[in-house]
């Protein structure tokens, strides 16, 4: 038989992770990311130029990531540091700023606290630079047909079922004879979530119009919002939250109180706006990675809360002016007053800012992974265990699904 060829539907940690360890046992896969610049997804670096043509940078989502003692991940995040992909920041520069008195406190805490060096952009390269692992980008896969070579509704007519071994998929970038052709795959797993991977699955039909790939459709059923947490514990479909993260240029490093100097890094506390922010420029340097602000000045990140970001909510293809207008306005602000800088002192050369959708799922799915022996079929990410969304979540998931 011919090698078993796998389609992979999205390009973050969990689709990169996954399609390296199914390499890694002589298995093809294809990725199919969305990205026109690289692959990453939430683990993406935002390289770019400013008005004045300067090189800019951002770790515009994932800012850091940890890793459980004795696991699976920390032994592939240590082979990460071996090979200078990644870096430990030092927990004297990360830790909580209290917005109310607008002080910051490191961790000081022992803890290993991962950071991409030069960003995140050279750790999901490597990823996906492997052996038998093909990445398809800027592509959108919006479609998936069963393809039973010998005919038959398998779903529907257990007289025709010609085995699970033998039910492959046509992939296709939207359903239609006008969608192109992406290829025949003997296994599809989603590594993304949202409402696109819950509307890919639900394209999976069979003959007689009934769902061909139903327990991957059921897994992939979301909804979006932020809600107390014994509503969460209610919900039997993933809950996900968004976020609009703020990048900010500044000509001059940022004059930050003397109690705040050494902040790289820190989680907001007590600011209904924002719950991170982030001097890029700094943490990279501490990475041991060059200045990525030649000119002399700072890249700044910062993030929304959940509930800010809930209350602003737009098509984040096409963020309306207006509402980019108003976010900048009350992101800095926020920013200054948590930071303990003077309303209106920052004076940025440049704001942009980003709305990640579906950034932070708020509810799991209580399992490694998604898999379907039946259907050939799964899916992947952060929300499947039962822990927090992180890059280590995302990790073990591809590992165990590729292991199913």
């Amino acid at each position: 038989d011919a090698p078993a060829h796998v389609a992979v539907v999205g390009g973050g940690i969990s689709g990169l992770v996954f399609a390296r360890e199914l390499a890694s046992r002589g298995i093809r896969a294809t990725v199919f990311d969305t990205g026109e610049k690289a692959v990453g997804g939430r683990a993406s670096t935002r390289d770019d130029v400013d008005a004045l043509g300067r090189a800019v940078s951002w770790d515009h989502s994932t800012q850091y990531f940890t890793a459980t003692p004795g696991s699976r991940f920390e032994a592939m995040a240590s082979e990460w540091l071996e090979l200078g992909l990644v870096a430990a920041w030092p927990d004297d520069r990360v830790g909580v700023l209290d917005a109310a008195s607008g002080t910051f406190a490191p961790f000081r805490d022992g803890a290993t606290r991962y950071v991409g060096v030069g960003g995140l952009k050279a750790l999901t390269s490597h990823l996906a630079d492997a052996e038998r692992v093909d990445v398809v980008r800027p592509k959108w896969v919006g479609a998936m047909t069963p393809n039973l070579g010998g005919g038959g509704d398998y779903l529907n007519d257990p007289n025709t079922n010609t085995g699970a071994a033998k039910v492959k998929w046509d992939l296709a970038s939207s359903p239609g004879a006008r969608g192109e052709k992406l290829g025949t795959f003997d296994f599809v797993a989603v590594a993304h979530n949202g409402k696109c991977a819950a509307r890919l699955a639900s394209t999976a039909t069979s003959a007689s119009g009934a769902s061909a790939a139903p327990k991957l459709l059921a897994s992939l059923q979301c909804a979006f919002g932020v809600r107390p947490s014994y509503e969460l514990k209610k919900q039997r479909k993933l809950i996900l939250s968004s976020v609009w993260a703020l990048m900010l240029v500044f000509d001059e490093p940022l004059a930050l109180p003397a109690a705040n100097k050494d902040m790289e890094g820190a989680h907001v506390v007590g600011s209904d706006v924002v719950a991170w922010c982030s001097n890029v420029t700094a943490k990279r340097r501490s990475a041991g990675a060059a200045s990525l602000a030649a000119f002399g000045g700072e890249c700044w990140v910062v993030h929304s809360t959940p509930t800010y970001a809930r209350d602003n909510k737009c098509p984040q293809e096409a963020v309306p002016a207006n509402v980019a207008a108003k976010v900048k306005k009350e992101m800095l602000a926020a920013f200054e007053a948590a930071a303990g800088l003077e309303p209106g002192t920052s004076s940025p050369a440049e704001l942009r800012v980003q709305l990640w959708g579906a950034a932070n799922p708020l509810t799991a799915a209580n399992v490694p992974a998604v898999f379907d022996s039946e259907t050939n079929t799964g899916a992947c990410g952060d929300w499947c265990g039962g822990g927090p969304p992180c890059v280590e979540a995302a990790a073990e998931s591809a590992m165990a699904l590729a292991d199913a």
